[in-house]
């Protein structure tokens, strides 16, 4: 595990704040912390920390009320959050554990400052154990994929899965860097999730590298990958030098060794729907031969399985 965990402490109490921040820093952590509920909000969406530390009685929005639009929303939905309060109450850490979804509970009189690092740094195993959040882009990985495909089949409920692939993205690798690699990873992520939008009906993930999936109900499967599609065909020559975007492309090696012109990095998007009676491994299987079909016309485009016909 990293020794920079970026940890969000959430207090309206400056004092106890600045103590945790001491504290955390002194174990290597990086700490943000947010001396308002609302500012702790949207921190947690702009900055997407490993763990939040929230306290439960703050004026004008208390804790419970936070932690449940933290996990109400999918793109802090994955965080884990560790309530702190003066009061140790039953009703409050069932409150608090059930009724607002944290994922842990300490009172503030107790906490044991020599053992709190040790005790966040269990949760983020074990949360990163379960869910398998990308390090990069802080979006569910693979095993967290699989079970919320998992899930709609077994449930029934008609969905469509978008395999999203960066083409062209070893070539840019090879000329820019993996440095401006990870850039343009983390800007599809962004571009990704503003096409979401705030629905909770759509999950998002990043299977690894240049890889990623979005969920969704089928009737606005196709209008989230249109937007995708759009929005980095436009931000694409942003990442490329001058001399590079008056040449429309770079040059490269190719997997086979030869120098090769590459376009400007897109996407292709498999549009794959959640039919029941087929595993997840079959389901990527058909998106691997869409992506095939579909990066041979160019890239920047989506499709279902009808472009195999």
């Amino acid at each position: 595990m990293s020794a920079n965990e970026i940890i969000l402490i959430i207090d309206d109490e400056i004092g106890n704040l600045k103590m945790l921040q001491i504290r955390l820093e002194h174990e290597k952590f990086t700490v943000l912390i947010a001396d308002d509920p609302y500012l702790g909000l949207q921190l947690a969406l702009e900055k997407h920390p490993d763990l939040i530390l929230l306290d439960i009685n703050m004026p004008g929005m208390d804790g419970f009320e936070v932690c449940k639009r933290l996990k109400g929303n999918f793109e802090t939905a994955q965080i884990p959050v560790i309530m702190l309060t003066c009061m140790d109450d039953t009703d409050y850490k069932i409150e608090g554990l059930e009724g607002a979804g944290a994922d842990d509970y300490l009172v503030k009189d107790e906490i044991d400052h020599r053992e709190l690092a040790a005790r966040i740094r269990s949760i983020l195993r074990r949360t990163r154990n379960q869910i398998s959040i990308n390090p990069l882009t802080h979006l569910p990985g693979n095993r967290a994929i699989e079970g919320e495909i998992s899930g709609r089949l077994e449930r029934g409920t008609p969905f469509t899965i978008g395999y999203i692939d960066i083409d062209n993205f070893k070539a840019y690798n090879d000329v820019y860097g993996f440095q401006n690699g990870d850039r343009i990873i983390l800007s599809i992520a962004q571009i990704i999730r503003d096409a979401a939008g705030q629905r909770p009906e759509v999950f998002l993930g990043h299977i690894g590298g240049d890889d990623f999936v979005f969920i969704a109900p089928p009737d606005i499967s196709t209008p989230i990958a249109d937007t995708i599609v759009r929005n980095v065909h436009e931000s694409a020559p942003n990442y490329y030098t001058a001399e590079h975007r008056k040449a429309g492309c770079i040059r490269s090696i190719d997997r086979e060794g030869n120098l090769k012109r590459f376009p400007f990095f897109s996407v292709s998007i498999a549009l794959v729907p959640g039919e029941t009676g087929k595993s997840v491994g079959q389901l990527a299987e058909i998106a691997g031969k869409l992506k095939k079909k579909l990066k041979h016309q160019g890239g920047n485009r989506y499709g279902g399985p009808e472009i195999l016909a």
